[in-house]
């Protein structure tokens, strides 16, 4: 009765308890996260997040993810109240210059007196965001009517809750705090460092007993669907690159070929379910290669004007898809000599396109899941069958390949990309749980 009364006093006041620091750590003056703001979350909160988002039996929901990961830790003991922090960490911004960058922090909140909860570190990246407001960081201050727009975070929730991981979530630049910047959509280097900074932030944070409830165990895992499943891949490479060991890395259905499956798409002669992908792309790629990405070589009128006036992070798909060719056939926005660029291989427009593929360049070490629904209407599974035919070339025997089946379109639910997503999400999160054992 007295643990259950302080624990409840705990959750509602929130308790502090002295560090303990391992006598050989010495003490972190920086390079780790700071932390902006501080909220604690009971299972039940959890559990009512879930709630929010649509339960249909017809189809694999978030719901169900969540029932299927309750199935793999169903004890009691396990399961525990999370904390949510924002926090900041120092990374570069897309001119080099260092910048503080925001993100997500949620780990398991032990009660007194169970002590630390030694846990494995996973960056969860984000998907393909148009609105800075819904970076991971906007989590706390968003309504509950806005939840639905941040399917990632209740994943994320659930798995520090029932898997007690620690969870770290990048906003990315230009997203977050970091209003002021385009951001730099699937732009290698660039993602792939944000990422890879927070990364190592939260490793020096949570190592050393340096944190008052969990403790890194050593182990650091990467996973992310559709753009995060890019960014993902980009900062394996970027932590390999840095000698950071990785206990397992998760690319699910992301645009990794962006100069061959995803040149297809913008060229192609086929409407394009999601129009905004193409000015995300521009605008990033003007941000950070004006020179082979300039508005006025590379765009008719109106979108000359209207890509960059609304791809802001500040107008909603909606708003952007509106600007875009109402056919939706997205090579249309092209003028004729920048259209002809991008076909010729020996152009600087391609080679840029080329040089961001995330799977070519290096050689992963360690281990990978690469998941990929067929017929994913978004990002298509050549996007999965590049990357496949790279690794397998290089004889690497270090990568898992789930080619998943057909998925049936229904337009209730949106895009064969957007449905199939709650199935990546549990089937790469499966795969943590068994490299984390």
């Amino acid at each position: 009765m007295i643990i259950t009364l302080l624990a409840l006093c705990c959750i509602g006041a929130g308790c502090k308890k002295k560090h303990n620091n391992d006598p050989n750590c010495t003490p972190l003056t920086s390079g780790g996260l700071e932390v902006v703001d501080h909220t604690e979350m009971t299972v039940q909160n959890v559990i009512d997040e879930v709630k929010l988002l649509p339960d249909d039996s017809s189809y694999y929901d978030f719901n169900d993810f969540y029932r299927e990961t309750l199935d793999q830790e169903s004890g009691t003991l396990k399961v525990k109240p999370i904390a949510h922090e924002v926090v900041r960490y120092t990374s570069t911004d897309n001119t080099g210059a260092k910048v503080q960058l925001t993100g997500l922090l949620i780990y398991p909140w032990n009660l007194p007196p169970f002590g630390r909860v030694s846990a494995p570190i996973v960056s969860v990246n984000h998907g393909t965001q148009i609105l800075k407001r819904f970076a991971p960081s906007k989590w706390k201050s968003a309504s509950w009517g806005d939840w639905k727009n941040f399917p990632e975070m209740v994943i994320a929730d659930i798995m520090a809750a029932y898997y007690n991981w620690i969870i770290i979530m990048p906003d990315y630049q230009g997203m977050g705090d970091d209003v002021n910047e385009n951001h730099p959509y699937v732009v290698r280097e660039r993602l792939a460092n944000a990422t890879a900074d927070m990364v190592e932030a939260a490793q020096k944070s949570l190592s050393c007993e340096r944190n008052d409830w969990v403790q890194w165990n050593g182990k650091t895992f990467l996973y992310g669907f559709s753009e995060g499943g890019y960014v993902t891949m980009a900062a394996a490479r970027e932590l390999e690159a840095r000698k950071v060991s990785l206990a397992g890395v998760v690319c699910m259905d992301g645009p990794y070929d962006l100069s061959g499956t995803m040149l297809d798409v913008m060229l192609g002669d086929s409407p394009f379910p999601v129009p905004y992908f193409l000015p995300m792309l521009l605008v990033g790629y003007n941000t950070m290669f004006p020179d082979a990405y300039q508005y006025s070589a590379m765009l008719k009128e109106p979108y000359r004007t209207d890509i960059p006036a609304y791809t802001t992070g500040f107008y909603d798909e909606t708003v952007v898809n509106s600007k875009m060719p109402p056919d939706r056939i997205l090579k249309k926005v092209f003028t004729d000599a920048f259209y002809d660029s991008l076909k010729n291989p020996n152009s600087l427009a391609y080679k840029i396109l080329s040089e961001n593929n995330s799977y070519i360049g290096w050689t992963p070490k360690s281990n990978m899941l690469l998941w990929h629904c067929q017929n994913d209407d978004c990002v298509p599974f050549g996007n999965f069958t590049a990357a496949k035919k790279r690794f397998t070339d290089l004889g690497l025997s270090n990568i898992d390949y789930v080619e998943w089946p057909p998925v049936e379109l229904n337009p209730d639910r949106g895009t064969i990309h957007v449905t199939v997503a709650p199935r990546a999400f549990y089937e790469g999160s499966l795969w943590i749980y068994h490299h984390s054992k």
